[in-house]
């Protein structure tokens, strides 16, 4: 019985290299994707008072509107810019503030961090969830410093656990692809890359 070729066809050959490509880029690029990401949930907020402020109301409320879906907004809560309401709450703010504080540091010096383990991550993250739930009991009242402390804590947890770990594995899809990209180059088959695989700290 006949065995099915499994020979690509040229155009199906080029849309894979593409996309390998695509990837090799997303493994070198990732935590600047990620900061990005993280700016799009801190700049607009920010910016939020401001516009309502010069009487941009529409544009303002688009955005007290979007973050309203992840954020309660208590005004007792939150931050004011020229009279006006910031669009998240203290806490968000420094959550968010904090991941891309703390992502673009990591860009910068990732070969030089270890991941933190579970445990430390955790502790960082307990000061939030302690205040957070005392608060919502009724046990106490928490402080603007506080929740800005406390999220400025989860969100070091959380960029401390999180992308060494990425960093990792993503170096990895990087190393396979490269190597793919330079047997590739040899035959003739695909254009060499752009750029060198990086060395990163993982010991």
């Amino acid at each position: 019985m006949p065995q099915a070729s499994h020979t690509l066809s040229p155009g199906q050959e080029r849309l894979i290299i593409a996309v390998d490509r695509a990837i090799y880029h997303l493994a070198r690029h990732w935590v600047w994707l990620l900061n990005g990401i993280a700016a799009l949930f801190v700049v607009p907020p920010l910016m939020a008072p401001y516009l309502a402020a010069t009487g941009h109301t529409t544009a303002a409320s688009w955005i007290y509107r979007f973050f309203s879906l992840t954020c309660h907004q208590k005004p007792e809560h939150s931050f004011f810019i020229l009279g006006h309401q910031v669009a998240y709450c203290q806490r968000d703010t420094a959550i968010y503030g904090g991941l891309l504080l703390f992502g673009v540091l990591y860009a910068l010096v990732r070969h030089r961090i270890r991941p933190a383990s579970l445990w430390l991550g955790a502790v960082l993250a307990a000061p939030m969830a302690v205040d957070g739930l005392t608060q919502l009991v009724g046990l106490r009242q928490s402080t603007p410093t506080l929740r800005v402390l406390t999220g400025g804590l989860f969100a070091l947890g959380v960029a401390w656990l999180v992308f060494p770990r990425l960093n990792e594995g993503f170096a990895e899809i990087e190393a396979v692809l490269k190597a793919r990209f330079d047997r590739l180059a040899r035959e003739g088959r695909a254009r060499p890359l752009a750029a060198p695989a990086r060395k990163d700290h993982r010991g």
